[in-house]
């Protein structure tokens, strides 16, 4: 009984501080940042090349969750809506040209060299995010987006302005220099066992 009033007074809190925020009440901002910058920021380093791009998206981010707050309907959970945001703006953030990815073309695949899932339990999830910070900034951006966001290749496609061929080659090479990367780790260790 006591978790339901506990839950139920979190979701009073927390619409009440949305009512606040759309207000653009400092304190109710700050707040909302304060309680969320932390694990949105490791949101956005999987997508940037380093601390300073995951910040610029961070604050991108919350700029358009404070712009768009009053488009959130309370239906879902508030944390995946403002997650939704930050994540359009870390795969949109590649679309500037300054920022432009090294994408290849659908023709240029190679057929052999498909991630093997088994793999992964070779390895532990330290390895395995430093393996993926590794790749190449289009394919860590599909990767992320798809296989851990759950966006589609064509959401990939239109957020960051490439065909979902090119969304579609950058998950295969993104997974293909994986596999290599555990195959030649799980080699190594092999040899010093």
């Amino acid at each position: 009984m006591m978790e339901a009033f506990l839950k139920k007074d979190t979701v009073i809190e927390e619409h009440e501080l949305i009512r606040r925020c759309i207000k653009l009440d400092s304190p109710a901002c700050k707040q909302l940042y304060d309680q969320n910058s932390g694990w949105l920021f490791a949101v956005c380093m999987r997508y940037a090349t380093d601390s300073e791009q995951a910040k610029d998206m961070l604050q991108e981010g919350f700029m358009q969750i404070y712009e768009k707050l009053n488009t959130y309907n309370g239906s879902g959970s508030f944390k995946g809506w403002m997650r939704r945001v930050v994540v359009n703006v870390a795969l949109g953030y590649f679309r500037k040209p300054e920022l432009k990815l090294n994408v290849v073309r659908m023709e240029e695949w190679h057929e052999n060299g498909v991630l093997d899932e088994s793999l992964l339990a070779a390895v532990d999830m330290e390895e395995l995010a430093a393996f993926i910070k590794a790749l190449p900034a289009g394919q860590r951006q599909v990767f992320n987006a798809f296989l851990i966001e759950g966006y589609s290749h064509q959401e990939i496609a239109q957020q960051m302005n490439i065909s979902e061929g090119t969304s579609k080659s950058q998950l295969y090479d993104a997974k293909r220099a994986l596999k290599e990367a555990i195959e030649n780790n799980y080699a190594v260790a092999k040899k010093i066992v």
